[in-house]
């Protein structure tokens, strides 16, 4: 069956979703639209880039929703995703969560400090905070660390 990849930004109290918890119904999430494609300038091939610009640009929608740079990935059913109101950043909405489709996470490192950038993104679009020098000086210098859902739910079992 073919799957889609999507970032979906949560936040820290969230995080239970690895381990079988519910969203919810309706959540935004970015992935890799013909309008991203597009407004980034990247060619169909250019599919791992492009998966790197949704996960970046999910990671800014998380510090501005809920200060943090929190994201779960999954591989949904092409049917669980609806058309979102900022297409250009990749945006979508996610009719449900499977448990079962999320992959693994990213997270900002232990200690790195995202306040400024939070403080400043709060409440604002991507377009809004992305020039901004605190999210640049963020996303610059640090990178998301990838994590194994599977790492969470045994953590979670002891």
């Amino acid at each position: 069956m073919n799957r889609q990849l999507v970032f979906v930004p949560v936040a820290a109290h969230e995080l239970d979703v690895l381990a079988g918890e519910s969203l919810g119904p309706d959540r935004i999430a970015y992935t890799v639209t013909p309008e991203l494609l597009e407004e980034l300038g990247y060619a169909a091939s250019d599919s791992e880039d492009a998966e790197y610009a949704a996960l970046v640009l999910a990671s800014v929608a998380g510090l501005a929703t809920h200060g943090v740079r929190l994201v779960v990935v999954a591989e949904v059913d092409p049917d669980l995703i609806e058309p979102g109101e900022d297409p250009g950043n990749g945006q979508v909405s996610l009719r449900e969560l499977p448990s079962r489709a999320i992959t693994a996470w990213f997270a900002d490192e232990p200690g790195t400090d995202v306040a400024d950038a939070a403080a400043i993104s709060k409440g604002l679009t991507i377009d809004q905070v992305w020039e901004m020098p605190q999210v640049q000086d963020l996303l610059n210098s640090h990178d998301l660390l990838w994590n194994d859902v599977v790492e969470y739910r045994r953590l979670k079992e002891d």
